[in-house]
């Protein structure tokens, strides 16, 4: 990454760094408009820097930019004791370009993965992609990768279908019109509260962040097509519905199949950590944890048969650099990336290396 990092904008960092320390000294502020009129690129450069900077502090708090700046700053602390005085200010100027340049980097995948489509009370979302929308009751959704939402409210109540991926519904609290999400199995009806849902194939789970939410069971025939919302409310009224649970803030429901639901208490900001464009790993399988990274990204990542899948991992990664999740898996455990194709890594066990 040093190797990004030009002499101009080296330069222009440590203009930048200095030009902020009040008071500026008239010679100084001479100097730097001479180092400017010199070249266009100067210019440019400093222009870069300085929309950089602007972007990181607005981005202060964000923990993918705090990783960065903890990353950078370890790579500053091992050389530093070694330098002299005037390569610790040139590598401090390259930290700081390097941490700028994380900082416009994370802001265009921010405005990429933050992307999605909205047409007619559909939302959906492609391979990588986020989107929060506020819908006409004042409740806030965010889509994770790969979903589509289809929003029915009628006179009676607030539904939307989730038909596939993941959303975390924040609802505005309406005691006379509840608020329903329907998956092909169950339906979760709430008031005012704040939950995740999922679908995996067969399997629905819901996370539950505060509030109540009421578990009914639904038929796959009645979730599958929404295009008549009105009438399928009112039969849905009409007919009745068993509660199977309800959960609260702290709770897990996994819906296995039509018939059996398993609760468990469970840890919502880590479940939620999409949002936040992470992942997070607590003692996870590593097929689990690579089945949860190919969600996020077109690019693939496989395991060798054997008892990879087996190993166990914790951590924290972007979901957007799939390529630094398998640099920590090659480097912590006794496993090989082999690329297999442009869009495909398979990761093998490493091989002893033989005594010569």
């Amino acid at each position: 990454m040093e190797s990004e990092v030009t002499p101009i904008a080296e330069t222009a960092a440590r203009w930048h760094e200095r030009l902020r320390q009040e008071p500026v000294p008239e010679r100084l502020r001479a100097a730097f408009l001479r180092w400017m009129e010199k070249s266009p690129s100067h210019r440019e450069a400093y222009a870069a820097v300085d929309r950089a900077w602007r972007l990181a502090r607005s981005m202060t708090h964000d923990p993918r930019i705090l990783e960065l700046r903890h990353e950078t700053a370890l790579r500053l602390t091992r050389t530093a004791a070694r330098a002299p005085a005037w390569r610790r200010w040139a590598a401090a100027a390259a930290v700081f370009v390097m941490v700028l340049a994380g900082s416009l980097l994370y802001m265009h995948r921010d405005r990429a993965a933050e992307a999605g489509t909205r047409v007619a009370g559909v939302y959906r979302t492609a391979v990588g992609e986020r989107l929060s929308v506020t819908l006409d009751d004042g409740s806030r959704v965010t889509l994770n990768t790969d979903s589509i939402l289809r929003a029915a409210f009628d006179s009676r109540e607030r539904r939307v279908v989730l038909e596939r991926g993941q959303a975390l519904f924040e609802v505005a609290k309406d005691a006379v019109h509840p608020f329903v999400v329907e998956t092909a199995q169950r339906r979760f009806v709430a008031v005012g509260t704040a939950f995740d849902v999922r679908i995996d194939g067969e399997r629905v789970q819901v996370t539950m962040l505060e509030g109540v939410v009421r578990v009914e069971r639904n038929g796959p025939a009645e979730a599958a097509s929404p295009a008549d919302a009105t009438v399928h409310a009112m039969r849905s009224r009409a007919a009745g519905r068993a509660v199977l649970a309800t959960i609260t803030a702290g709770e897990q429901l996994t819906a296995l199949d039509e018939r059996q639901d398993r609760i468990q208490v469970t840890e919502p900001e880590r479940v939620t950590s999409w949002r936040r464009g992470q992942l997070v790993f607590e003692n996870a399988r590593l097929a689990d944890a690579v089945a949860e990274v190919n969600r996020y990204s077109q690019d693939k990542i496989e395991l060798a048969p054997g008892g990879l899948g087996d190993l166990r991992i914790s951590g924290s990664f972007a979901t957007s650099r799939p390529t630094v999740f398998v640099e920590a898996i090659t480097e912590y455990f006794p496993v090989d990336a082999v690329t297999v194709d442009e869009d495909t890594v398979l990761l093998t066990a490493r091989k002893p290396k033989t005594a010569r």
